[in-house]
């Protein structure tokens, strides 16, 4: 076989360059490229290597691995062949028509929540109405197959909004549908429908992506069985707001006939424990990122600097360097990076002792949904121990919904009665998570201090708990400079609580990174401790699984055009990437244009960047200026709004001359400086409040005006 592969490829290898040789030969027009010399004649055999090295390029050398795609899939896809099955068919009225089911609820979300309030929703519409509905994911279906959707079914839409105003990344395809649905041209008379929408009120567009597609549905002749609700997650009271709204979604399928059963909890996943599972099938990346137009696969990448960028204080500011290695992750200045964070130690231990399964941690874990083509938060098979670090939100505050639902299975009746009434009272609730750090296990233990939870389902726990999800950072190094190394600037966030002002809470991502990095922490701030991430041979560098996401946060094409960037804190994180850019391209003698620096700290000690910003100065003269605003330096507190405030004048001016605005930080913040710059166009321009807005908005939609904001 080796012999006649050999033979083959030999005369593929001549059938590919013969032509070459005789095009050479016949063509009149390469007559003049007749070797005359002995370099003349060498030079053409160098360019017919060349040739032919380019054409045999992926048929003779440099093959890609017929098994590369393995890499990147996920294992338990292959042992879920019925949910690949559902999967090929991209009709939801078919797919509703199909299965019997009475609804479908649709989830858009970007950080995980409305696709948890789905499948609960979905698991309770069934236990206690008997009404089977599909959860799905939007970007699952064709959005056009909706319109087809029978009378006699109805449509959930759960929909969360980020940043300002965009929908999820799952959302897209409705959106665009949606768009043309707004239009009028698409009819809905047979479309009745639910909509509740997550988001934030220190946004400037507040659940815009759920007021869009409700206005759009509405115009296309679709019912609403419920005015439009939004939870509000600026106090975080989108757990409690997403209760009051199925309450009342509740209470009208009761008036739509449907009877109400008890409310007897029933698993919607099989769990199997089954000897020792093989280190090698254990996966710790996220069953259910999917690579995308938008993110990239996860990989592992070596840690291969860090340092600390606060120079005082009892705070941690890192500089971490992620090396890409031989990965084939490839990002563009302004992008995001998601970094997947595992739980500590402390938190997986404290809920194995709770729930009393230490002794099956290491144990073959094996899971089966009841649910057709449903969605897996964690790979199968796996074992506990990985479930718990790599998967599941165990650090995250437990909802008041679920702690009354626990009550049916404490050990003891104190326990059982303090659960109810703590799931029952809201304020008590309140009271306690505000005070307290109530993880599940902490509850649990806090509930029943003597007596393990032995009686509770560990499919109740993993249907409850939250998937673990990525903490996204702005990459703060420039594509250009440093295309194959990914700088990250992270605040290290640790609190301590009004009821217990020694314990320290340490926040999972920042606390992760700082103990990746190996950096010893400044004063005498404790970090909790973390598992290496992911099995691997010996090296001398640490990693953290990571991805890349695109972002539309960009430097204008031009370099020519002058910038304003604002931002506060780690805000300046992808600026210090924009300087960099802009400073390279000055040194090999382009033009550039003026750049103008908002940059807010608490003082002069967090003051990040510094020197680096020194030297560009120094590198940029007048091209670049600084303006500066500490909150806590001095006897009066100044903000970076303030000072955009006071230099309105100056801004306006470059935004007229076409210069592009970049703002970068707290949400907070960004609403302040809108309404410092709206105020300063309506008093130097002269405008009405609606001449202001739409002033505003020319520039939000011609790129020149860009915000790249968080909570």
């Amino acid at each position: 076989m080796d012999a006649l592969n050999i033979r083959f490829n030999h005369y593929e290898l001549h059938s590919t360059i013969n032509p070459v040789l005789q095009a050479l030969q016949e063509s009149p027009h390469l007559q003049i490229l007749k070797p005359s010399s002995t370099a003349d004649g060498l030079a053409v055999l160098l360019f017919l290597l060349a040739s032919v090295g380019y054409l045999t390029r992926g048929r003779f050398w440099d093959k890609r691995d017929p098994c590369y795609q393995v890499y990147f899939e996920r294992p338990q896809v292959a042992a879920n062949s019925s949910t690949n099955a559902a999967k090929s068919n991209r009709d939801i009225a078919k797919c509703i028509e199909d299965g019997d089911y009475h609804c479908v609820i649709f989830w858009g979300s970007q950080s995980g929540t409305a696709e948890r309030f789905a499948e609960t929703l979905g698991r309770e519409c069934h236990a206690r109405f008997g009404i089977n509905a599909l959860v799905a994911d939007l970007s699952d279906y064709d959005a056009e197959s909706i319109a087809s959707i029978q009378e006699k079914h109805f449509v959930i839409f759960l929909l969360s909004t980020y940043g300002e105003g965009d929908p999820s990344d799952n959302t897209a395809g409705l959106w665009d549908w949606i768009k043309r649905v707004h239009t009028g041209s698409i009819q809905l008379g047979n479309l009745r429908y639910f909509a509740f929408g997550l988001g934030n009120s220190n946004y400037k567009y507040y659940n815009r992506v759920l007021d869009v597609v409700a206005d759009a549905l509405n115009i296309a002749g679709a019912t609403a069985l419920m005015p439009r609700q939004k939870a509000d997650d600026a106090n975080g009271a989108t757990e409690e707001d997403f209760q009051a709204w199925t309450d009342g979604v509740f209470a009208l399928f009761r008036s739509m006939g449907y009877e109400q059963k008890s409310n007897v909890y029933q698993p919607s996943i099989d769990i199997k424990f089954n000897g020792q599972i093989d280190k090698a099938v254990i996966v710790v990346t996220s069953s259910i990122h999917q690579p995308s137009s938008n993110n990239s696969p996860i990989v592992p990448l070596g840690i291969r600097g860090a340092r600390e960028l606060f120079t005082g204080g009892d705070r941690n500011c890192i500089h971490i360097e992620l090396d890409l290695g031989n990965t084939d992750l490839v990002y563009k200045t302004g992008d995001h990076i998601g970094i997947w964070p595992c739980n500590p130690d402390e938190e997986v231990d404290r809920l194995l002792d709770t729930l009393g399964l230490q002794h099956c941690r290491e144990d073959k874990l094996t899971i089966a949904s009841h649910i057709e083509a449903g969605k897996s938060k964690i790979p199968s098979p796996t074992n506990l121990d990985t479930a718990f670090r790599h998967h599941l939100e165990i650090c995250g505050p437990v909802s008041r919904k679920v702690v009354a639902e626990l009550a049916q299975f404490a050990p003891t009746p104190d326990a059982k009665a303090f659960l109810l009434n703590l799931g029952h009272n809201r304020d008590q609730h309140e009271q306690l998570t505000a005070n307290t750090h109530m993880t599940l296990a902490r509850l649990l233990q806090y509930a029943s201090p003597t007596e393990p939870w032995r009686n509770l389902p560990l499919s109740f726990v993993i249907e409850n708990l939250l998937s673990l999800q990525p903490r996204y950072y702005s990459i703060s190094s420039s594509s250009v400079i440093s295309p194959r190394r990914i700088a990250v600037t992270a605040l290290v966030v640790n609190r301590t609580l009004p009821s217990d002002p020694v314990t320290t809470i340490c926040g999972l991502a920042s606390n992760y990174l700082l103990s990746s990095s190996q950096l010893a922490p400044a004063g005498a701030v404790p970090t909790a401790t973390y598992r290496k991430p992911v099995p691997a041979e010996p090296t001398q560098y640490r990693t953290v699984l990571a991805h890349v996401r695109k972002s539309k946060f960009k430097l204008p094409i031009t370099s020519s055009t002058p910038i304003v960037l604002i931002s506060a804190g780690t805000g300046f994180a992808p600026f210090r990437a924009f300087i960099q850019e802009r400073a390279k391209l000055h040194a090999i003698g382009k033009p550039i244009g003026k750049i103008v620096i908002f940059f807010g700290c608490r003082d002069e000690t967090d003051y990040i960047y510094r020197d680096e910003m020194q030297k560009t100065q120094d590198q940029l003269g007048d091209k670049l200026e600084i303006i500066t605003a500490f909150s806590r330096q001095g006897g009066s507190k100044v903000y970076v709004q303030d000072r955009v405030g006071e230099h309105a004048s100056k801004v306006l001016g470059m935004l007229e001359a076409g210069a592009n605005m970049y703002i970068c930080g707290k949400a907070s913040m960004a609403r302040e400086v809108d309404a410092k710059l709206e105020g300063a166009a309506a008093n130097i321009k002269q405008l009405t409040e609606n001449e202001v807005k739409a002033w505003a908005d020319a520039l939000k939609k011609r790129g020149k005006w860009k915000a790249d904001v968080w909570g």
